[in-house]
């Protein structure tokens, strides 16, 4: 355990929530670099989450630029590395992060629907490592108010980049999409990739900004890859073209 790390997330993470509670878990087994390597399930039992509800928080934090992978993302039995991002951990002017119900930008916002994912119903209970317990509606409510950097790089990191128009599916992130999807077929992973563009680019407004382009993809195609019932992947050809061949 780092208490610089800890130090570092209690003062400067601007959201709240099971985001909050995530990255404390992460900083807790972190050493003064920010980085550490618990599995999921290790992660949800200290958040108090199932697993599949812990990766949609961690999701959400790769997204905002608040973690990082750094090692194991496909698999194989080992447990991913990952790095807090600590110089976006900058607390305000008059110490911690205040909080007054508004979400920041570039926050997770799990109070809010994920694109492309329907709407769940009902309410499920979060509990925190304390003894005080409550109960959410569909998802933890994160507060916070947004983190003002002084002007210049720091204040257009925050916000994020729009997917540029003339976007193309780079060679390692669809040779990526066909380890994380195996049943998928090169074609199917094209396809994927034109409707992610075409959504991105048409998203209006702040919503269509994301602080790491190939977090948001990653996440794009596991959610994708959890709604369909991908059909058994045709074997590629000898001496067939390479599928990515020309991708920027």
């Amino acid at each position: 355990m780092s208490v610089r790390t800890l130090s570092k997330v209690w003062d400067g993470f601007p959201g709240g929530g099971s985001e909050l509670l995530a990255l404390l878990a992460l900083a807790d087994w972190s050493d003064d670099e920010g980085c550490c390597f618990p599995s999921m399930a290790s992660i949800g039992r200290k958040i108090r989450l199932s697993e599949k509800q812990a990766r949609r928080v961690v999701h959400s934090l790769e997204e905002a630029g608040f973690l990082r992978v750094t090692g194991g993302q496909t698999g194989g039995g080992m447990s991913r590395r990952y790095q807090i991002a600590l110089d976006r951990l900058t607390p305000p002017a008059g110490g911690r992060a205040p909080t007054d119900g508004r979400v920041p930008a570039g926050v997770p916002n799990p109070s809010r629907p994920r694109e492309g994912t329907p709407p769940t119903h009902g309410r499920r209970t979060v509990s925190e490592p304390s003894k005080n317990r409550q109960e959410d509606g569909d998802k933890p409510t994160v507060t916070g108010k947004a983190v003002s950097a002084d002007t210049g790089k720091k204040s257009s990191a925050s916000k994020g980049s729009r997917l540029p128009a003339d976007w193309q599916l780079p060679k390692a992130w669809g040779e990526w999409a066909l380890q994380e999807a195996p049943t998928w077929a090169p074609e199917q992973v094209r396809k994927v990739a034109e409707r992610f563009r075409d959504y991105w680019i048409a998203k209006p407004g702040r919503e269509g900004f994301k602080a790491d382009w190939l977090a948001t993809w990653r996440n794009w195609v596991r959610r994708e890859a959890e709604r369909t019932s991908a059909a058994p992947a045709r074997g590629q050809p000898v001496g067939a073209a390479d599928p990515f061949r020309g991708a920027l």
